[in-house]
């Protein structure tokens, strides 16, 4: 089996799902067997709507991005399997532009609050989900989403009544490598390649990710490969205290490092198996056997 970890060189608009598409097309084409996990994601309820509105058809908070690989991939694999952490932003009720909201949950101001966060794991029956849910500021009318849109993108799940940041953050620094390396440990069961997705610009996605096979930085124009041992090396260097491995950002380590190979794309091209082999990811089509 080969892991193939995507980080992003900038925290926004990298090109990450686009290149895990890419990746995973040209594989599949090649023969082999693919599958994908985003351990951890997050939209925005008023820019992404189109999404949230699928969402609440489907009764079910997912990620877009994980959505789209699943289509584009034809997976067969649950969206809470391949991503079985993802949180929800919602912009306040404000009373002038540009105002400030009173809540560590303000993440971005108040165009973007921390109101909903799933966490689910597989079990023998399905899955075990957790839904984090700021109540108070729904119930209160103080954000845009309604009572209704909440209960339907919470349904069959477990609810944790979160009142703050530090509740949520609580919640997350406990559970969140299990639910991921569970989830994980049931994606590597179904496929020769593992194309893993990590988030933002987050170096190492989590800690019980124990090593991979190849590291692809992509920014806009380019993919750059790494050693994926010095690579893992590096990220836990620059870990300090009890925050976790994914808050290393790429762009705090990259001065360690050399790339060891690259390649330049255009907005709208395909790779094939010799430009993936130029960044060291060998697909045999089997053509010729």
């Amino acid at each position: 089996m080969s892991r193939i970890l995507i980080v992003g060189a900038n925290p926004f608009d990298s090109g990450k799902t686009h290149l895990a598409i890419e990746i995973g097309k040209t594989l599949k084409n090649a023969g082999q067997s693919v599958s994908y996990f985003k351990p951890i994601s997050g939209h925005n309820y008023w820019y992404n709507h189109e999404h949230t509105k699928q969402c609440l058809e489907m009764s079910r908070l997912v990620s877009k991005d994980a959505k789209r690989v699943k289509a584009e991939l034809d997976l067969e694999i649950d969206l809470y399997l391949i991503n079985p952490i993802h949180s929800l932003f919602v912009p306040a009720r404000i009373e002038r532009p540009l105002q400030n909201l009173h809540s560590s949950l303000g993440l971005a101001g108040a165009n973007a609050v921390l109101v909903m966060q799933r966490f689910s794991r597989p079990v023998d029956n399905g899955f075990d989900t957790t839904m984090l849910i700021a109540d108070y500021l729904v119930e209160e009318e103080r954000v845009i989403i309604g009572l209704d849109e909440v209960g339907k993108l919470s349904h069959n799940s477990s609810i944790f009544t979160a009142e703050n940041l530090e509740a949520f953050q609580e919640f997350e620094n406990q559970y969140f490598e299990n639910y991921v390396s569970k989830s994980y440990a049931e994606i590597e069961k179904t496929a020769e390649h593992i194309i893993i997705e990590s988030f933002n610009d987050s170096a190492w996605p989590w800690e019980n990710l124990a090593e991979v096979d190849h590291v692809l930085v992509v920014s806009p124009g380019h993919i750059f490969s790494y050693d994926p041992e010095r690579f893992r090396k590096a990220a836990f260097l620059y870990h300090r205290g009890r925050l976790p491995i994914r808050e290393v950002s790429f762009s705090r380590m990259s001065d360690l490092l050399k790339p060891v190979n690259q390649i330049e794309i255009r907005p709208n091209s395909q790779l094939d198996c010799d430009k993936l082999a130029m960044i060291g990811i060998e697909c045999h089509t089997g053509k010729n056997d």
